[in-house]
């Protein structure tokens, strides 16, 4: 399954394990979904997560994704889509690498719904199809619990 991530993921991660987005940053670091994002969005991603981001834990987390998230390659016609312009560029990152899924909390990409076949979604509703999908919601509750006891 093929995924771009908006940065306000990454950042709401850092709230607990069992965030949305950090289940999804190790489901990528896990191999079971390939990230990918194009250049301007990594070095946005780099330099908010610095900036925004005091857990040195999560942030290495983080430097291991980005070291796993695939290049999405460079766009020749620029989308002007989202409402807001810096969204544009996962849009064409998205478009560029035939993404399944876009997964953000932007209102100006959820409204989209869906964009040249990638569906945008918010990182529950992601988590839910990815569960469904996988088939692996059952399993993995039954992990969290056990690891709990």
């Amino acid at each position: 399954m093929k995924v771009v991530i908006d940065t306000n993921l990454l950042i709401d991660g850092v709230a607990d394990d069992y965030n949305y987005g950090n289940r999804i940053i190790d489901a990528v670091l896990d191999g079971r979904i390939e990230a990918f994002a194009n250049e301007a969005t990594l070095r946005e991603n780099r330099l908010l997560s610095r900036r925004k981001i005091s857990d040195e834990i999560y942030l290495n987390k983080l430097q291991n994704f980005f070291d796993a998230v695939k290049k999405a390659p460079r766009v020749e016609e620029r989308i002007r889509a989202s409402e807001d312009r810096d969204d544009n560029k996962l849009l064409e990152s998205a478009v560029a690498v035939s993404a399944d899924y876009l997964i953000s909390s932007d209102k100006h990409l959820l409204v989209l719904q869906e964009y040249e076949g990638v569906k945008i979604v918010t990182p529950s509703q992601f988590w839910s199809i990815f569960e469904e999908e996988s088939g692996s919601s059952w399993d993995n509750w039954v992990k969290n619990f056990l690891n709990q006891a």
